[in-house]
């Protein structure tokens, strides 16, 4: 039986009953290469550098994966970059107030005691939640994510186009849906060390810019931004690997202009784009890259 790497997750639970009651093997296969199985899948490959973005996964670390570029064979991957690891502050319930989200990249390199305070109205316990979280950012009592949804909600939530979160993707979504009309007017080269890609930088880009850009064109430059960067990741392992194919999957793969971004920056590099066309690119497909990762690791 296949399932999720998550120790808490219902389906792994699940999975680990069916396995007692049946007397067979569970296999849990680490969410973010059981996407890009589930591309290898469907495209018949056997080798793959493989970008994969979406809101959140277990990672083999123990930490929240969501914005990783992999080294992926059917018999297992090496995790070779990925975004920088940002505070989630208040755990989950970043993903439903993405200002907290945004709070914690910015605290980073800004004093945002005064802007958080400001939006205060827009907490559930106003003002005083804003002390909480400042506290919990002093005190570095927070987990971390690589996850490049939670980047794109950051945004989405700093630039007013999506503040509270009421059904799963929304503010990335809306801040795709603003980006159509927009350019990359940032122009911003990704900043890149040790295959981590820095998000701190392009967050305060965007906080620093607010007022003089459009929404649209900020959210097009973020787009743009972090496109390039992963893919430029993706090219320099597909090359130092010999890999021909680079895949990119995960829920983030339904954004449009990422995927045009990305499709294109390799393409013009001479490598070869994989993307998802009959098996979802988001979680509805990630069972069919959890059986393939069990299969193999009969």
């Amino acid at each position: 039986v296949g399932c999720d790497l998550h120790p808490r997750f219902i389906t792994r639970k699940f999975a680990e009953e069916y396995g007692r009651r049946y007397s067979c093997p569970v296999l849990p296969v680490q969410h973010h290469y059981a996407h890009m199985l589930s591309l290898m899948g469907e495209s018949g490959l056997d080798e793959v550098i493989g970008i994969v973005c979406d809101g959140a996964g277990y990672g083999s670390d123990g930490r929240t994966w969501g914005g990783e570029v992999l080294h992926c064979a059917l018999d297992g991957f090496k995790r070779v970059g990925h975004l920088q690891n940002q505070p989630m502050v208040g755990g989950d319930l970043a993903t439903r107030f993405p200002l907290r989200m945004a709070a914690g990249i910015l605290h980073r390199e800004l004093e945002i005691d005064e802007w958080l305070v400001s939006k205060a109205k827009h907490f559930p316990h106003g003002e005083m939640e804003t002390e909480v979280i400042l506290q919990q950012l002093k005190q570095k009592r927070f987990p971390l994510t690589s996850s490049c949804g939670r980047v794109l909600d950051a945004v989405s939530a700093l630039l007013g186009v999506c503040i509270e979160r009421t059904y799963e993707g929304e503010p990335a979504m809306k801040l795709e849906s603003v980006a159509l009309t927009g350019e990359d007017v940032l122009q911003l080269p990704p900043t890149i060390e040790g295959n981590v890609v820095d998000t701190t930088s392009l967050v305060r880009e965007v906080f620093e810019m607010r007022n003089i850009y459009s929404v649209a064109d900020l959210a097009y430059s973020v787009e743009t931004y972090l496109a390039k960067a992963l893919s430029s990741i993706a090219i320099e392992e597909a090359r130092r690997h010999r890999v021909q194919f680079i895949g990119f999957s995960g829920g983030v793969a339904y954004n449009a202009h990422i995927a045009k971004v990305i499709k294109s920056t390799i393409q013009d590099r001479g490598l070869t784009v994989i993307l998802h066309k009959d098996v979802p690119p988001g979680d509805g497909g990630i069972s069919f890259g959890q059986a393939l990762g069990a299969l193999r690791g009969l």
